[in-house]
């Protein structure tokens, strides 16, 4: 009886305290010039042009509420750069400043992003220069069956889920 008990203690304290960007900091902010980056895969090279400008100048990049700011936004030394593919699609690009090596995001298939969790429209995506965590959640409107929020820490150069939570009428931010 206690283990049921418990056990349903911890599913409404994950809905009620979901990770936060403080709970998984970085301690260095890279401050260099970003290196280009390597395009490593068909699809990576066929948005060359975008990925480059996001590297070099900044085009996609957001930070601290602010479009098109070049360097790393996310888990200090990582530029994350969206950009549109056409109504509704939105790809997203992870590059490594230090190495150049580009990523996906944690819930794409290659770049594209619109159908994130089965809803077809532009997901809803959170994180920080100065943390590991990604914040994801499909468009509540338009999605088909249950949604959640995903919580995604970016770890030893993958994506590793660490929370996924139903999401109600009103999202719950850290």
């Amino acid at each position: 009886m206690a283990a049921i008990s418990l056990s349903a203690w911890a599913q409404n304290t994950s809905a009620t305290n979901p990770p936060r960007f403080e709970d998984y900091p970085v301690t260095e902010i890279f401050k260099g010039k970003p290196v280009a980056p390597i395009l490593a895969t068909a699809e990576q090279r066929m948005y060359r042009t975008r990925i480059r400008e996001g590297v070099s100048m900044g085009i996609g990049v957001e930070r601290d509420g602010k479009q098109d700011q070049p360097g790393p936004n996310f888990a200090g030394h990582y530029i994350i750069i969206t950009f549109g593919c056409g109504s509704p699609c939105i790809l997203m690009a992870m590059v490594d400043a230090v190495s150049g090596k580009v990523y996906n995001s944690p819930m794409a298939q290659g770049l594209q992003m619109s159908w994130l969790d089965g809803g077809p429209w532009l997901p809803k995506v959170e994180f920080r220069q100065n943390s590991k965590l990604m914040i994801m959640e499909p468009c509540p409107n338009l999605a088909r069956g249950p949604i959640y929020t995903h919580y995604f820490v970016w770890e030893n150069d993958r994506w590793n889920l660490v929370r996924r939570i139903p999401l109600q009428s009103e999202p719950h931010r850290p």
